[in-house]
């Protein structure tokens, strides 16, 4: 887990552009460096404080492009947010995370480009209230899959296999009380 300051941006910048340099490819970090200063001032904008990656010590096998983002989503000052969770269950096939009464899950698919090519970006979005918040708060995580555009996410067996993951890891989530 990193937080989304400028100075964690910066640290991995400067990590992957020791890699790259090692790896002889100077040239990809130009690109890479404006992806990244671009989705972390995008997710400071939405006020994410946390973002989940596999981190440097990794192995291999487990890092995949995907993303993890940590929100507070607010509604208005004293008001519930059961509209908005009324909305995500009628109009974006909002449901409860494997029968979860902590999780709602939904998921958004779109086309994005990245470097001039067309990628398939999964979006895989829990809710859960903040405790003692009345369900004025709650905690989104949101994760991002990126894919080549011709494979389905719900269909391949190999990333069927990391969505399930995913959610298996979202749901040993627990308040700790601190």
């Amino acid at each position: 887990m990193y937080d989304t300051s400028g100075a964690t941006e910066r640290a991995l910048l400067d990590r992957a552009k020791a890699r790259l340099r090692e790896a002889h490819r100077p040239d990809v970090y130009a690109a890479l460096e404006t992806h990244v200063t671009g989705a972390l001032e995008a997710a400071r904008r939405q006020g994410a404080f946390v973002m989940i990656m596999a981190g440097e010590d990794a192995p291999q096998w487990s890092t995949v492009p995907i993303s993890v983002l940590g929100t507070i989503t607010e509604g208005a000052p004293g008001v519930s947010l059961d509209a908005m969770v009324a909305d995500a269950v009628e109009r974006r096939g909002a449901r409860a995370l494997e029968g979860s009464r902590q999780f709602l899950r939904w998921t958004d698919r779109r086309t994005v480009e990245l470097s001039g090519e067309s990628a398939g970006a999964y979006t895989i979005v829990y809710l859960t209230p903040l405790p003692g918040s009345r369900r004025t708060k709650a905690l989104q995580l949101t994760a991002t899959l990126v894919h080549p555009t011709d494979v389905d996410p719900d269909e391949d067996p190999y990333m069927k296999n990391w969505l399930s993951l995913m959610d298996a890891h979202v749901l040993t989530f627990a308040w700790t009380g601190r």
